[in-house]
Formats: structure tokens, C-alpha cells, sequence
């Protein structure tokens, strides 16, 4: 039993909720993405190419943009499922703990540090959002492994499910055709800014009430700008390895 600051002892309670938010930029991702794929069923390969493969000569010839539209673009019906399912999942669970700030910058830095990790290892040009959801994976990694004390058994059997998918994907990685340095880029980037600047709720007491409540001791205000500047700083690091 913890004891409050006026020193009368907490009210049992059964459990203290994780605060969330509910889902939201998963689903404006997915619907935005399937936009995308219609766009490239409508006009056709020339649409892809022009827009959406990440081609290094192209990018060395200053179409920097393909740093970061490969995330929208699918190669079939089929690349497009299965990475929508991803998100769908994934998304749904790791949006709600990260919130909407947190979640967009993961998932976006993500899938670009997968598209610059394909641009300096992978000859071949690729697309999809498989570097984003990687990311995402990653980040929910981090958040139950930081919190497995808090969340219990149930924490604990969800990480070792997460870990196991992690695994299993980047085995399947090694099959040709598949963009290994975007997955493996995507989720070193979801791991080391999840670590950064993702929430890190302790138990903590209510002042008025005494209640038992969770505080974010990483709060988002603070790790913002810099988290700002860091993201920056990485894409113009980007832009001048490209070019040189």
C-alpha cells in the first residue's frame, strides 16, 4: 500500500489505467495510403515511378521527395494488405499509450530513416510502408519493456509476443524482394526515438484525493524541440550524403 502526502493510506483499487487517447492518425494513414494505391491503379507504373520508388540515381539527381513518398506506395494488392493489417494492429495499440504527437513522429521518422537506410545499402529501388510499421512495432517493444512492472503478466506475455513478431519479420526479411536495410531502418529508428522521447508512466499519488494515479516522468513538452532538431538534422545529414 503506498501512503498519500497527508499520510492516510491509499484506497485499494484493482487496477490504475494507462492513459490514452483513442485511435485516430491509424486510420487516417490507412485511408490515405489506400488513396494513394487507387491513385497508382488509376494512372498507372508511370505514376509510381514518378512519385513513389525510392531510386537512388534519381534521388543523387535531387528528387529528394523520394525520401519520403516510398512510405505511400505499394508494389501489388497484396504489399498493400498485409501492411495496412500491420498498421491496423499495430497502430491501434501503440497510438493509444504514445498519443497523437508521439505516434505521427514515430511513424514518420520511422518510415523515412527506412527509406534513407534502403538509399545507402539497397542498390535496388522499393517502396511501401513496411520501415513505418517496423517503427511501430519497435516503439510498442520499448513502451511494454519499459513498463513490464506496471502492466504485470499480461505486459510481460504481450512483449514476448512483440519480440517473437520482430523475429519472425526480420527472418522474412532475408527473402528476396524484400527491402531488409528499410525493415531494419525503420525499426532502429522506432526503438531509439521511442526510448527518447516516449512516456514513461510511474505511480504516483493525487494530491487532492490521495488517489493512486500514473504521471508521465518523460514528459513530451520537453523532449519536443530538441526531438525537433534532432529529426532535422538527420534528414540534412540525409540530404547531404546524397548529394556528395
Amino acid at each position: 500500500m503506498i501512503d498519500n502526502p497527508r499520510g492516510a493510506p491509499l484506497p485499494r483499487v484493482a487496477s490504475v489505467p494507462v492513459p490514452s487517447v483513442k485511435p485516430f492518425f491509424t486510420y487516417v494513414i490507412l485511408a490515405v495510403t489506400v488513396l494513394v494505391y487507387l491513385a497508382q491503379w488509376t494512372f498507372g507504373d508511370a505514376f509510381t515511378y514518378s512519385y513513389g520508388l525510392k531510386i537512388n540515381n534519381l534521388i543523387l539527381q535531387g528528387q529528394y521527395w523520394r525520401l519520403i513518398t516510398p512510405i505511400f506506395f505499394h508494389a501489388s494488392p497484396i504489399h498493400l494488405f498485409f501492411n495496412m493489417y500491420a498498421l491496423y494492429n499495430i497502430g491501434n495499440q501503440i497510438e493509444r499509450p504514445l498519443g497523437y504527437a508521439r505516434f505521427l513522429m514515430i511513424y514518420f521518422f520511422s518510415g523515412m530513416a527506412g527509406v534513407f537506410a534502403s538509399f545507402l545499402f539497397n542498390k535496388s529501388p522499393s517502396l511501401g510502408a513496411s520501415g513505418a510499421i517496423f517503427g511501430l512495432i519497435g516503439a510498442l517493444a520499448v513502451f511494454l519493456f519499459r513498463h513490464r512492472s506496471l502492466l504485470g503478466a499480461v505486459g510481460r506475455s504481450m512483449l514476448t509476443n512483440v519480440i517473437f513478431i520482430i523475429v519472425m519479420n526480420l527472418a522474412i526479411s532475408f527473402t528476396p524482394q524484400i527491402d531488409l536495410w528499410g525493415h531494419l531502418g525503420g525499426l532502429a529508428a522506432g526503438l531509439a526515438l521511442t526510448a527518447w522521447i516516449g512516456p514513461r508512466w510511474e505511480l504516483d499519488a493525487d494530491p487532492v484525493t490521495g488517489h493512486p494515479r500514473l504521471v508521465d516522468a518523460n514528459p513530451f513538452s520537453r523532449r519536443l524541440l530538441l526531438a525537433g532538431f534532432v529529426i532535422l538534422a538527420f534528414f540534412a545529414a540525409a540530404l547531404w550524403m546524397a548529394v556528395r
